[in-house]
C-alpha cells in the first residue's frame, strides 16, 4: 500500500502544541484519544521522535520532524512488516524505515493531530 500526506502549514512549537503523527497503526479505535502511543502505532512526529510499538525514539534514522512544505510518501509491506516514508523536502530527497511493524489484524493510515492543529 501507497498514500501520499502533503504538509501545507504546522504550526511552530513541539509537542503537544503543533504536534503530529503520521504513519499506521493497527487499530480502527484506538482506546485513547493518544492514538500515537497506541502499540500498534508506527510513524514519523513531528517533534523529532519515530514512534515505534506506541514509543518515540528521538531521531531515529537522523529524523528530524516533519516541516511546513515537507511531501511523505508512505509504503507500508505487511509482508516485510515495514513502514517506508520517502520524504521530498526542498533540497532533495531522503528515505527513512521502520522495521518490524507486523499488524496481523491489519494496518490503518494513522494521521494523529494535536488539538491545537487545525
Amino acid at each position: 500500500s501507497q498514500w501520499q500526506v502533503d504538509a501545507l502549514h504546522l504550526p511552530g512549537g513541539y509537542f503537544p502544541r503543533g504536534g503530529i503523527v503520521l504513519g499506521i497503526i493497527g487499530k480502527k479505535k484506538p482506546a485513547s484519544s493518544s492514538s500515537y502511543r497506541d502499540v500498534t502505532c508506527f510513524g514519523w512526529s513531528s517533534w523529532k521522535n519515530v514512534m515505534v510499538a506506541g514509543y518515540g525514539q528521538r531521531a531515529l534514522g537522523s529524523w528530524d520532524g516533519w516541516k511546513a512544505g515537507d511531501r511523505g510518501i508512505f509504503t507500508y509491506s505487511p509482508l516485510k512488516a515495514t513502514l517506508t516514508l520517502q520524504l521530498q523536502r526542498e533540497g532533495g530527497v531522503r528515505e527513512f524505515s521502520i522495521h518490524n511493524c507486523s499488524l496481523p489484524d491489519g494496518a490503518f493510515i494513522h494521521l494523529y493531530f494535536s488539538k491545537e492543529v487545525t
